[in-house]
């Protein structure tokens, strides 16, 4: 699990900009050959500057924000007796409130899951995401203290807390529901994946993407266009794995 995460990291366009600025300024730095060093910043430079830019960023983005939101779950996932919102990131800081020690990305799949949920009566909410260890909390935990600050009771909250990753997630939330008509809640530019992994397994998914990328064409580099590269890049490298496994 390590090795992939350090794989696909290293794969992402922020990485190896920043590598191969790191690698030419080493060699011009402590070697005679000039030419080279100046060919690897430059490219690197040449990286990082193409992928703050606004057109990139949405170029990539584009096909993984074609799902429209969930507008009426009431309608639209009517039979669907589970939401599964499935983490992003969170901290186990145990002095700050339940919902600061979700990630930005993780907060937003929980409200609107906690949206989805309650226009869906009966439903409940199977909130998804391993990590922890001895005796630190899983993501799943975090969520379920988040959701029930946000309004959710605990007794229709399910944790699934022993995932590793997307693909873990669509098979231990199978073994909870079987074939079943699921509400899935993540964010947009991972939906697509996600959507695949989960029908994969035999369940019938309902998408309710949440936060979208803005649209913003500034003329500008800006840090968070290579955030967004970064997080589309991601997304692809895990499409083509999952297609090399057999998984989606």
């Amino acid at each position: 699990m390590l090795a992939k995460k350090l794989i696909s990291f290293f794969l992402l366009p922020f990485p190896v900009g920043l590598l191969l600025v790191m690698a030419g300024a080493v060699v011009l730095w402590f070697t005679s050959r000039q030419r080279a060093g100046k060919i690897l910043a430059s490219a690197g430079a040449g990286i990082l500057l193409i992928f703050s830019w606004a057109p990139t960023s949405q170029w990539l983005l584009a096909p993984l924000h074609r799902i429209g939101r969930l507008a009426d779950p009431a309608a639209d996932a009517a039979g669907a007796r589970f939401v599964v919102v499935l983490g992003g990131g969170y901290e186990t800081t145990p002095a700050v409130p339940p919902t600061s020690r979700l990630s930005g990305a993780t907060l937003e799949r929980l409200v609107e899951g906690i949206r989805v949920y309650r226009r869906l009566p009966g439903a409940k909410l199977i909130l998804s995401g391993g990590g922890g260890g001895e005796g630190i909390p899983s993501e799943a935990q975090m969520m379920v203290e988040a959701a029930e600050v946000l309004g959710a009771p605990p007794a229709d909250t399910i944790q699934e807390g022993r995932s590793d990753d997307t693909q873990d997630e669509a098979v231990l939330v199978h073994d909870l529901v079987g074939n079943a008509r699921v509400v899935l809640v993540t964010s947009a530019v991972h939906m697509r994946r996600s959507i695949k992994l989960f029908e994969k397994q035999g369940m019938t998914v309902v998408p309710a993407p949440a936060g979208y990328w803005p649209d913003r064409m500034e003329p500008l580099p800006d840090s968070e266009r290579i955030a967004e590269c970064d997080a589309a890049s991601h997304e692809y490298v895990g499409m083509l794995w999952a297609r090399l496994r057999g998984t989606m």
